[in-house]
């Protein structure tokens, strides 16, 4: 008799730890199939971010370029501004030196009216 509740204690014993090892198994799958599902989502939130930030880099270059073209057009017109301005003054020192050799008051307004025709 005490041989048959070593037994059935024993017996007893071992459903209790079949039913651990379930118990285990089933809690093991939850949290694999939750850490699945929490990466998956992880995955989604940085793909949206990511595209989020693509947005805004692709606007951040696009003003950036329009900006650049903007200023780049400006200077190009201050350029050719500053050239057509020393054009006309190496034109206006020339001029200025050659009327410097003019010795003669009528060959001198001469020369001053077709200057002034010429501008």
């Amino acid at each position: 008799e005490a041989l048959q509740r070593i037994i059935s204690t024993l017996a007893n014993k071992n459903d209790e730890i079949q039913n651990f090892i379930d118990t285990l198994n089933h809690t093991l799958k939850g949290v694999q199939e939750n850490s699945s599902n929490i990466l998956s989502e992880l995955d989604e939130e940085f793909d949206s971010l990511y595209s989020i930030l693509d947005d805004v880099k692709e606007s951040m270059v696009n003003s950036i370029k329009q900006e650049q073209a903007r200023k780049s057009q400006e200077l190009q017109s201050q350029l050719s501004q500053c050239n057509n301005a020393l054009e006309n003054s190496e034109e206006l020192l020339e001029f200025a030196t050659r009327s410097l050799d003019i010795k003669e008051p009528e060959e001198f307004s001469k020369v001053i009216k077709s200057y002034k025709t010429y501008t």
